[in-house]
């Protein structure tokens, strides 16, 4: 079951606003890079990276928590997700939309 309980998160590598985050989840480790930034009470990652598990593992509900634990640790107010244009697999060159998480 995915619930913000159940997540835990980590900051693996920060340079400036480029971060790498660990993010620990009932069915493994995730592990997210973008570029952060909070003006506000938005929080905004973009460029996001997101490698770890089986694709198609996290659905809605996987985001949802981790979105749920990213604001409950950072204090945001909302969350804006934007993820790189994709290098490989569905659509290539092309960037995934943007996932807003409200509070």
């Amino acid at each position: 079951m995915w619930t913000a309980d159940r997540i835990t998160i980590e900051i693996d590598e920060a340079e400036g606003s480029e971060m790498i985050v660990v993010i620990g989840t009932p069915s493994g480790i995730v592990r997210l890079a973008g570029a952060v930034r909070l003006s506000g009470g938005v929080l905004t990652i973009e460029d996001a990276h997101v490698e770890g598990l089986a694709p198609g593992a996290l659905r809605r509900s996987g985001l949802n928590a981790i979105g749920s634990k990213i604001l409950e640790v950072t204090g945001a107010d909302s969350l804006v997700l934007q993820g790189s244009a994709r290098t490989t697999g569905r659509n290539p060159g092309r960037a995934p939309r943007l996932i807003r998480f409200p509070r």
